[in-house]
């Protein structure tokens, strides 16, 4: 069981790289854009840095909760 937790954590960790570079990528698209447009991704991108913080926290709490 201790190996599939490490597998779910190393996966869930994969996805707060992924929302990061994806919320970035979409912010450097939207600074191009007239103001009205570039809210709308800007939106998305708090969206996306949330759910990045979100897996973070979740991650950080089973490992102290797992002991390491």
């Amino acid at each position: 069981m201790e190996e599939l937790l490490k597998e779910v954590l190393s996966f869930v960790e994969g996805d707060v790289r992924w929302w990061d570079e994806a919320a970035q990528h979409v912010e450097e698209l939207a600074s191009g854009l007239p103001d009205a447009e570039k809210a709308r991704w800007q939106l998305l991108v708090a969206v996306y840095h949330e759910r990045a913080r979100a897996h973070t926290e979740l991650v950080a709490r089973v490992r102290k909760g797992s002991g390491g």
